[in-house]
């Protein structure tokens, strides 16, 4: 089935935004670099100032910001169809992801999800689960052997070793693999660009090179999908069928995988690092959830476990609240619309913000502190957008629960292979780095302890 392209996607953004309160800052740049270094920050100033909507320049866009749940689900739900998610990200990810769920709307968003209904159902969600733990004990037997061992680029490769097994039915360390990997490398690095132009020698045309090899890849490995057995991703997607009966187009499938890939792979590096980097600090806690692990009587977590592990549960809810895989969610409106008293035209980009509605003192209870058992207080039901680190409504992270199992896997691993601490003093009050996913400026060093498993 073909969508028509939408007329809105060929308008330029609305920037008419005088009877907005609030100040672009400096000329061009506006608070994109205060903004990059420390979101909170400048989003609190603005807030503090001008309340919960404000116009400001931000990441060199200009915005209307929504600050609070009621937005949040107000954005999410979107019940009128009024704001447009392609538009919303097309700046700064749209020739990167191109074709994916992020980049599609309304009905063409619902009619791409159904491409991904098999590959999340709980017959292969378990045997995922399979497919994770020989990874992960090969892996993690050989950290304790790295000298200066630094947590975040080994998470990564992890991750994306699990990724290819899971995704693609692939080993990453295997033959013919390694430009493949260099190839979401370089990706990932194009999307940070500042000068995006597709031009030789940018770095934003390495990225869009990533782009285009991963896309050639992808496009020629649905075919050799069609009709076979595996309980890869690659295999459910390229055998999807429409209402129609027909299969989805080699590119479409491609697409898709290609967002689906990188989306999963990084944000979950980021919440397993800052995860291991707050139990480093509370060495209480880790050793909590150790014990929980440890009770199970299991060398690893199974499918069934995972929704019995109530203070692992806390953890990875905990963190994500404190850094959300998506710290700012944007979109442009597509016809006129209200937004808190405020009446917006079409082609305005807004911005809502779970990093800052996860850390609003009226609704969280010392919101800068790391507290798992905030949930087991239940302190997140006073709103249902209040704790909303995945989005909300048609466009909620169709991979939520598979990041949650993932992070649970690798985590429990991890607390059941060893004891982790800081390698040095004052760790703990370090630099991070928020975007595009939040980790330490120096890569999360460890000490780490071999435990001899009963």
């Amino acid at each position: 089935m073909e969508f028509a392209v939408p007329e809105y996607t060929r308008v330029k953004d609305n920037t008419r935004l005088g009877h907005i309160p609030g100040s672009y800052g400096l000329p061009l740049l506006g608070d994109t670099f205060g903004f990059v270094l420390n979101p909170f920050k400048v989003l609190d100033a603005h807030y503090k100032k001008y309340g919960p909507i404000f116009k400001a320049s931000l990441t060199f866009q200009k915005f209307v910001v929504a600050l609070g749940p009621e937005y949040i689900q107000q954005l999410m739900l979107d019940s009128k169809q009024s704001f447009s998610a392609r538009m919303g990200y097309n700046t700064p990810l749209g020739d990167f992801f191109a074709g994916g769920l992020l980049m599609r709307d309304f009905d063409e968003h619902k009619f791409h999800r159904r491409i991904m209904q098999t590959a999340f159902k709980v017959d292969a969600m378990r045997s995922y689960v399979d497919l994770m733990h020989p990874i992960i004990d090969r892996e993690m037997s050989r950290w304790g052997q790295v000298a200066d061992f630094q947590f975040y680029p080994n998470i990564k490769t992890l991750l994306l070793d699990i990724g290819a097994k899971v995704f693609l039915g692939m080993d990453l360390g295997g033959p013919g693999t390694r430009d493949l990997n260099q190839s979401f490398l370089d990706m990932n690095e194009g999307v940070l660009a500042l000068i995006r132009k597709d031009w030789p020698g940018l770095l934003y045309r390495k990225g869009m090179n990533g782009r285009r090899a991963l896309e050639k890849f992808f496009i020629e490995l649905v075919p050799q999908r069609r009709g076979k057995q595996g309980n890869d991703m690659a295999t459910f997607f390229s055998n999807e069928k429409s209402e129609e009966g027909e299969f989805y187009s080699d590119r479409v499938v491609g697409e898709h995988l290609i967002f689906l890939l990188l989306a999963a792979h990084d944000t979950t590096t980021s919440a397993l690092t800052m995860a291991v980097h707050y139990l480093a600090h509370h060495q209480q806690w880790q050793e909590r959830l150790r014990e929980e692990l440890t009770a199970l009587g299991k060398p690893h977590l199974a499918y069934e476990d995972l929704a019995t592990v109530a203070d692992l549960d806390n953890c990875f809810r905990e963190t994500v609240r404190l850094y959300p895989p998506v710290p700012m969610m944007m979109r442009r409106t597509v016809k006129e619309v209200e937004l808190g008293g405020f009446l917006l035209q079409p082609h305005t980009m807004v911005q809502i913000s779970p990093l800052y509605t996860h850390r609003m003192e009226q609704w969280w209870s010392k919101p800068h502190e790391f507290d798992p058992d905030r949930f087991a207080r239940e302190e997140h039901k006073q709103h249902s957008f209040m704790w909303a680190p995945f989005g909300g409504g048609a466009h909620k992270c169709i991979g939520l629960h598979f990041a949650d199992m993932l992070f649970k896997c690798a985590l429990a691993g991890l607390l059941l292979n060893y004891r982790f601490s800081y390698a040095s003093a004052g760790q703990f009050e370090g630099r991070l780095q928020y975007f595009p996913f939040a980790k330490p400026m120096d890569n999360l060093p460890l000490r780490l302890e071999p435990l001899r498993r009963a």
